[in-house]
Formats: C-alpha cells, structure tokens, sequence
C-alpha cells in the first residue's frame, strides 16, 4: 500500500498533463491553433509541480523546456526562412517548451523526434490516400501532443 500512496500523486499529476495535451490536440485538430492561454501557464505549472519535487527535477524540467524552446525555435526559423512564414507556427515552439517542461531533459529530444514522425507517417498515410498535396498543412502540434502523451503514458507504466 505505501507504494501506492507514493505513486498515486506522480499519477494525478500525469493524468493533468494528458489532459492539458489532449486538450491542445483537440484545439489544434479543429481550429489549427495552438492557444497561448494553455502553453504559458501549463509551462509555469509544470516548472512549479518539478520544483516541489526539488531542484534537480526543476532543473531537468527547466533545462527540458528550454531545450525544447530553442530546437523548435530553430525549425521555426528554417522553416520560415525555405518555405515562408507559416511552415512552423510559433505555437508549436511554446508546445515544446511546454513538452520540456513536463517531460524534463532526459525525454525531450525523443519525444520532439516522436512527434516528427508522427506526422511524417500522417502525411504519407494522407498522400497516399489522396487527401494531401503539396499546398496542404498538418496541425503539427497535435501529433507533438500525441508524442507528449505516449511518453507521459510509457514513462508510467515504466515507473511502476
């Protein structure tokens, strides 16, 4: 039972972040935006939430977070400079410092790589069915939340 007891808010707090990336999946998939009212304050919460848990896991999560602020920062400003403004959204640069934030240093790198794929292998499926060409864009950050969500999901399990 005491294992329990100290898992259980390690959980409530995994379910939070899946439903604050849930939540900007649904935003992104419906609306292609990825809102400023979510990313910000779930970016400070998560930074809050790691440091209640000491300054080793408020570093991993700050170091996390800015990791991810500045790799897709990057895209953001290649994308813009070969393919013009909108090929990345600044949303999707603040979903990733949020991802740092709640998944700290050592699972950033792979769950940004994740996300790519994911919708790499979403905008094959969409060609390959004729739904996509060359003008048409993806709602990227719902396959960086789905990312999130797998990690956050794998790094429970794994924890147990």
């Amino acid at each position: 039972m005491n294992g329990m007891v100290n898992t259980l808010p390690i959980l409530l707090i995994t379910c939070l972040y899946i439903m604050v990336l849930l939540l900007i999946m649904g935003v992104d998939l419906q609306k292609r935006r990825i809102l400023n009212k979510v990313t910000l304050p779930g970016t400070l919460v998560a930074l809050l939430i790691s440091l209640a848990y000491g300054w080793q896991p408020f570093l991993l999560a700050l170091l996390g977070a800015l990791i991810g602020f500045v790799v897709f920062y990057g895209l953001f400003w290649l994308g813009g400079r070969k393919y013009g403004p909108g090929a990345l959204g600044f949303g999707d640069v603040k979903l990733a410092m949020l991802l740092g934030a709640m998944l700290g240093l050592q699972h950033i790198l792979f769950t940004l790589a994740l996300g790519m794929l994911l919708a790499g292998l979403a905008a094959i499926l969409l060609i390959l069915a004729g739904r996509a060409g060359q003008k048409r864009t993806l709602p990227f950050g719902a396959y960086l939340a789905a990312a999130g969500v797998v990690m956050l999901v794998w790094n429970s399990i794994v924890s147990l």
